[in-house]
Order: C-alpha cells, then structure tokens, then sequence
C-alpha cells in the first residue's frame, strides 16, 4: 500500500505532463476545423472595421485611431500566418496509427497542433480586442490655413500684390482694411490672400470670419475658438470673460492672420478676444470707407471697378466661349453689355452667364436694352447690381425662379447643403 500510493501519484503527475502534448495530437482535427471558423469570423469583423473606417475617413476629415489601426495591422498578420498552418494540415496524411487515435508521425502532428492551439488563443483573443474599440477613426486637427474654394480671380492682381506687401511687413503693419462697393471683388480678393497663405506656407495660423450685418460677438468667438482647435469641452461652461480671456491668452502665443469678411459697423476685437501684437495681422473687408478709419487700420485699399479690358475678360470667360467665333454683331453687342455692367464683377457674372446660350444676335440686342434701362443716375451701385439680377432672374424658367426665390428664404450667409436643399424641396 505504501509503494501503491508513491506510484499512483507519479502516474498522474505524469499524465499531467503528457496529458496536453497528447491533447494537441488527439484534438488536431477539431482545433484545425475551430481555427477555420474563427478565422473566417475574424476577417468578418476585419472587414466591416476597414469599411467603416474607410467610410468615416472618406470625408478627410478623420483618420483611424492608433488602436483600430494596430489592430488591423494584427489581423493581417495573423491572417497570413493562419493561411500557412491551414494549408498544411489539409496537406498532412489523415491516416492514423495506434488504434486510428494518434497520426502516424506524432511529433510533427504535436508540432502543428501546438501552432494550431496558439493561432486559435490568438484569434480569440483580437476578437476580444475588438470589443474594446471606443471611437474607431478621431477628428483630424484642422491645418494652419483651409483652402477657400473660389473661380480664377480676374483684375485682382494689383490689390493683391499691395495687399501682400502689406501683410510681409512684420513690424509696422498689423491691421488692413479693404472697402468698395458690394459685390466688387472684397471677398474674391480676401480668398486668393487666404489661398496663397496656404500656398506659401508662412507659418501662420490663418481663421476666417463672416460678419455680416447683424454682429453676433458670441458666434464670433465660437468661429475662432473651432479654427484654434478648442474643444467643445474646454469652451462651454465658461463665462463670457472667461472666454475672451481664453482667446486672448491662446491668440498672444502664435503667429496669425484673421480674416474677417463683411463688417458693417466697428468691431471691439479685444472685446472678442483678438489681441493686436507683432505676431498678429487682421484684414478685413467693409464695404464703407468710414469702417476703416472707425477700425483704425494701418493700411486701407479700395477695391476698384474692373478695367474694360477685364471686365470683358471675365464676361467672356463667364459666356463660356470666345467673342472671336461669334457673329460680328454679337461681338459690337458683347462690348456694349460689358460697358454697361460698370466694371462690377457680380454684374459681368450674371449676365455673361445668362447670355451663355443665346446664339441669335435679336437675344443680344434685347438683353442690351433691358440693362440700358437701368436708371444709372442712382448714385448707389448695389442699385444697379440688383436690377442685374432681376434681368439675370427674368431669364430663368418658372422652376429655376421658384428654386431661386426658395433660397433667398435662408438667413444671410448661411451655409444650404445641396442635399438638405433637395430633401426639402421634396
């Protein structure tokens, strides 16, 4: 009895031992089937991870979190490792020794079914990983400068070259106001200096501000705090104080330009939250001459009127085609409706648009009379930017003017999305 019981202990101790390289032999075939599955289950998941990612990166706007990234790194991996160890266990005689229980050569069978255990640990295990995902792509920080979509600028190159001498100065300059008549061409040049800071890439952080009419500061201060990349979290909650403070604070350490675009009436920036230092620059567009002064503005530059040669330039460009190839009398005609839009860009656009498709010089002299009797004695061109409209409006079908008139129900600068504008419209 005392022998038996040593004996019988080291019996088991030794089937403890043998118990799992004989379990990696004798399972092989169950494990090699439950690998299958988990791995095709794991290239599932794999792929409806990537579409996803790939769907929210799609609008530039996000990329994939480290995490999701690793992951998918790991799957491959794993997934090219598993390819391996697959086809080798179809490969392998299935003919089976010891009574049809253990394969003929056991210790490669031992071997494979240790690797076969492992990957199948493994698969489990990032299917585990996969769970744990929060956010699977993050917001990508904005750049220093966002490209503002615009047409090729046409008679802008003189205020432009001005403009930027102004803005390389980095001592005395610090605040630049451009006024003119609405529609002259302020916003145009405004986006060829924001597209050319990014061009150049000075190293300024560069925000841009529509105004309009009715100041809103706290709208103001939330447009600069999201080109700052302040996020929702630190921002709300705080006082208005607080928030000024804060701008102030962020905006002292860097190198910036603000443009603002359609100021009415004098803007307090440092009761926004602008600072006026030697790293700062500010220009901003006005479409009265007394904003510049109200601003005190270093430099001030009116927007002119389009030369004849531009204007006809733009026109042209707007009619889609060249004059050259047209009837003689519609070339004499072209010259007389550009003289008569005044040089005003806004003026040139619509019309030369409108007159995109007109081949029968009878249309083109038609057009010129309608736009001769614009009363041009109102001092005030906006007067005349919108009795342009009207002819430019009179020449669209009845559905165009609906959808047109639709528009005009929006707020002063907001942002209509196509799609959102045809859900309604529905």
């Amino acid at each position: 009895m005392d022998f038996a019981s040593p004996l019988l202990e080291l019996v088991k101790e030794l089937w403890g031992l043998a118990s799992k390289p004989l379990g990696h032999i004798c399972n092989l075939k169950d494990n090699v089937d439950a690998l299958r599955n988990a791995t095709g289950d794991l290239k599932a998941m794999s792929g409806d991870v990537k579409a996803r990612v790939e769907r929210e990166e799609g609008g530039g706007g996000a990329r994939r979190t480290n995490q999701v990234e690793n992951w998918l790194d790991k799957v491959q991996e794993f997934e090219g490792g598993v390819d391996q160890v697959l086809q080798e266990a179809e490969e392998r005689d299935q003919i089976k020794c010891l009574s049809r229980c253990l394969p003929r050569n056991c210790w490669s069978s031992y071997k494979l079914g240790k690797r076969v255990d492992r990957l199948l640990n493994e698969a489990r295990e990032l299917q585990h990983k996969k769970e744990e995902f929060g956010d699977f792509t993050s917001l990508l920080p904005l750049p220093p400068v966002l490209a503002m979509p615009m047409d090729e600028p046409v008679g802008l190159d003189i205020s432009f070259n001005e403009v930027w001498k102004w803005l390389m100065d980095e001592k005395q300059i610090r605040m630049i106001g451009l006024y003119g008549t609405g529609s002259v061409g302020k916003t145009t040049l405004m986006k060829r200096i924001n597209n050319e800071l990014l061009r150049a890439n000075l190293g300024f952080k560069v925000i841009w501000v529509v105004v309009s009419k009715q100041v809103n500061e706290d709208n103001i201060r939330d447009t600069i705090r999201k080109g700052l990349n302040i996020t929702d979290e630190i921002w709300e909650g705080r006082s208005q104080d607080e928030k000024v403070n804060h701008l102030l604070e962020v905006l002292t350490q860097k190198k910036f330009v603000l443009l603002i675009d359609d100021i009415w009436v004098r803007l307090d920036l440092s009761k926004i939250g602008v600072p006026r230092h030697n790293k700062s620059k500010v220009v901003f567009t006005t479409r009265l001459k007394q904003v510049c002064d109200h601003m005190r503005a270093d430099k001030t530059l009116r927007v002119q009127y389009l030369t004849s040669e531009e204007a006809l330039k733009l026109f042209e460009k707007n009619v889609n085609k060249s004059l050259i190839d047209c009837h003689q009398e519609i070339q004499d005609l072209a010259k007389d409706i550009v003289e008569e839009c005044k040089g005003l860009p806004l003026a040139l656009i619509t019309v030369g648009r409108a007159m995109a498709s007109k081949e029968d010089p009878g249309e083109w002299r038609n057009a010129l009379t309608k736009l001769r009797n614009i009363p041009h004695k109102v001092p005030d061109m906006v007067g005349e930017v919108f009795h342009v409209l009207e002819f430019s409006y009179d020449n669209l079908d009845t559905t165009q003017q609906a959808c047109f008139l639709y528009c005009c129900l929006f707020p002063e600068d907001y942002s209509i999305k196509i799609r959102e504008l045809i859900e309604l419209w529905n």
